[in-house]
């Protein structure tokens, strides 16, 4: 009797037992030999990957029906001792139920060795380093000389079969991003990605249950184009590097151009593999020069074919090596990632400083972004986008409340005198009746009112997240012609926010029921537009991408985030700066200098309004605020060092 081995996997997949699913098998039973000795699990389909089971049922034929043997009570014995040699309770539970549930006979090895399946498991681990897995770490402690000698007691299969299933959990955990199961806590509190590992009882009967194991075991690598890419890249320079010695460019030395002849053109050609046509290797000829272009196109350097001191420093950073390392870096991230992004979504890439919108799977909207500095980095996450909100206030997170109050006592003057209002509850106050040594930050709201050099300009975007952050407008266009825009507080700037509003609302909404620009200069203030359909949005930081004609862009790593991967995955742990916990409360300490109280009478005089020929640097934002009044600080630092109300205003747009 014959049954299809792939409709039984996808049966216990979803919780339906095998005999249920195929009568034939349960019309048979009486006759033949039950399939298991114990209930069958019932396993959760979400835990699994469905690329998984697709390459399962695709991949498994129509097979006899396995007879299990009684199995010796040393080889139970032995596997059940093994047992606390797995670490993780999931894992150790799984195996000890999936063999429970086959009688204890082996998958992976019998009396002569490893079987077919096993042969192709240990291929796939010999493979690891092509995925940018460590190979070392599924190699087999099991003894060597019982598979040398074809005979095997039974002590020595169970250790050989349980270290293979152990290490096929393993594997499948690497794949999804195990090694760094909680980045946010293991790097950096910007990295908010948790990798999603299926559950192993799963795993075990999958991989174990399939005709083609090593398959079965690929299937669990994220499937996202990107990362296979990255992947075919990683192992064409794996194959190019061994043996090879990194070439460095001398760092100091004249500017090498068209028609120059001079010793470094010849190293330049080494690092380049550039060969002379003429027979002069010190000079830069038109093949030096396309080269060179070339380099700088995936270095993200002005492609212009002039080695000065930048592309002198990109060229010794960028060996086969290091390359090498940023690749599986990257790969590494990918595996974080959900596994589908949505058919729709807008994806934020922080090292290219950029955006997309894809709908229906094609690339409908790139535009330039401005990202958080080093020192108030973006946090890299997934969320819904849920709202757009035109003509917005801005609302200031602790943080930034803390900084516009210390700076403002500095420069002698009260936050309203830079645009700034304070609110109690539903009330506006004034900032200089509020002991702020006393009370706590989150108990007041500053914020800017919507209107001409608001911070956030004409719209916002929300996806409510744990950060505060979001993408917005900004009055500020001239730094998006800077090649790297770290400007920001943490939030993402768009150049052209109006234009990604109007394609989203039209999406959601209908083309032409809302008219952003239209709204933007005749409607009311923080209008908040709800999105019927919210779509997903990526927050990325991946420092190597390959475009559409397959040519590697190598963005820099302007946070630290792929130094500190590559380190983990080292397994330099010790080595990792993991920065400041962006998340933890605000010490409001410094604020106990701070006392504001309104200047005497005699001392107020007549703040003079943007328009009237403000002192202040513009864009300064300003509101008519406590127009007729000047507060000054009680206690405060006379230093300007800060460059005045100007700068103050210079950095609030920088939000």
């Amino acid at each position: 009797m014959t049954y299809n081995r792939a409709a039984a996997l996808a049966a216990i997949c979803i919780g339906v037992s095998v005999t249920a699913a195929l009568p034939e098998v349960q019309a048979a039973s009486t006759t033949s030999p039950p399939i298991v000795s114990a209930p069958v699990a019932v396993l959760s389909l979400p835990a699994a990957p469905s690329a998984v089971l697709q390459a399962i049922v695709s991949l498994a034929p129509a097979l006899p029906v396995p007879v299990l043997a009684a199995v010796e009570p040393e080889l139970k014995s032995k596997i059940q001792s093994l047992s606390g040699a797995v670490t993780r309770p999931a894992d150790r539970n799984a195996l000890d139920t999936f063999y429970a549930n086959r009688a204890y006979r082996p998958v992976w090895v019998d009396s002569h060795g490893p079987t077919r399946a096993a042969s192709k498991v240990l291929a796939e681990f010999a493979d690891a380093e092509k995925w940018g897995l460590t190979a070392a770490d599924f190699a087999i402690a099991a003894n060597k000389a019982p598979m040398d000698s074809g005979t095997w007691t039974a002590e020595q299969t169970a250790a050989a079969e349980y270290e293979i299933s152990a290490l096929v959990l393993k594997y499948v955990r690497d794949a999804q991003g195990g090694r760094i199961a909680e980045p946010d806590r293991m790097l950096s509190s910007y990295l908010d990605r948790h990798p999603v590992l299926s559950d192993p009882a799963t795993v075990i009967t999958l991989v174990a249950g399939s005709a083609e194991p090593g398959t079965a075991l690929q299937a669990f690598h994220p499937q996202h184009e990107q990362f296979r890419k990255l992947r075919e890249l990683y192992v064409k320079l794996r194959a190019a590097s061994p043996g090879k010695a990194k070439i460095d460019m001398p760092e100091a030395g004249p500017i090498l151009v068209t028609g120059v002849t001079h010793a470094d053109v010849g190293v330049l050609r080494q690092r380049l593999g550039v060969t002379a046509a003429t027979g002069n290797e010190n000079l830069f000829d038109t093949a030096v020069l396309q080269a060179v272009k070339a380099f700088q196109s995936q270095a993200s350097l002005r492609s212009d074919g002039i080695v000065g001191p930048v592309t002198r420093k990109a060229l010794n950073g960028s060996g086969a090596g290091d390359h090498l390392a940023a690749i599986r870096a990257n790969m590494e991230q990918w595996r974080w990632m959900p596994q589908d992004l949505g058919q729709t979504h807008l994806f934020v890439n922080v090292p290219a400083f950029s955006i997309d919108l894809v709908e229906d799977g094609v690339n409908t909207l790139e535009e330039r972004v401005i990202v958080g500095k080093n020192t108030t980095e973006t946090p890299i996450f997934s969320k819904q986008l849920t709202a757009i909100v035109l003509k917005p206030s801005w609302y200031l997170p602790d943080s930034i409340k803390l900084e516009k109050l210390l700076s403002a006592q500095r420069s002698g003057r009260p936050i309203e005198d830079e645009g700034y209002l304070v609110k109690k509850g539903t009330h506006v106050i004034d900032s200089g009746s509020v002991d702020w040594n006393s009370v706590s930050l989150k108990d007041y709201a500053i914020y800017q009112p919507s209107g001409d050099g608001n911070a956030l300009g004409a719209v916002k975007f929300l996806f409510p997240n744990k950060h505060s952050v979001y993408l917005h407008d900004t009055p500020s266009k001239s730094l998006f012609d800077a090649s790297a825009r770290l400007f920001s507080h943490g939030c993402v700037r768009l150049r052209n926010p109006l234009t990604l509003a109007q394609q989203l609302l039209d999406r959601d909404k209908g083309d032409g029921v809302w008219n952003v620009k239209d709204f933007v200069r005749k409607g009311d203030g923080n209008t908040q537009v709800e999105l019927d359909n919210p779509l997903p949005i990526h927050v990325a930081y991946f420092t190597v991408w390959i475009d559409k004609d397959g040519s590697p862009q190598y963005l820099g790593d302007p946070y630290g985030h792929e130094e500190r991967i590559t380190q983990a995955l080292e397994q330099k742990w010790d080595a990792i700066d993991k920065g400041v916990d962006h998340l933890a409360k605000v010490d409001t300490g410094q604020l106990k200098s701070v006392s504001v109280q309104a200047a005497p009478k005699k001392d107020r005089i007549a703040a003079r309004t943007v328009r009237g020929g403000s002192n202040f640097d513009p864009p300064s934002g300003l509101t008519n605020a406590n127009a007729g009044i000047k507060w000054k600080f009680v206690k405060y630092t006379k230093s300007r060092g800060d460059g005045g109300v100007g700068e103050l205003m210079r950095s609030a747009l920088q939000h």
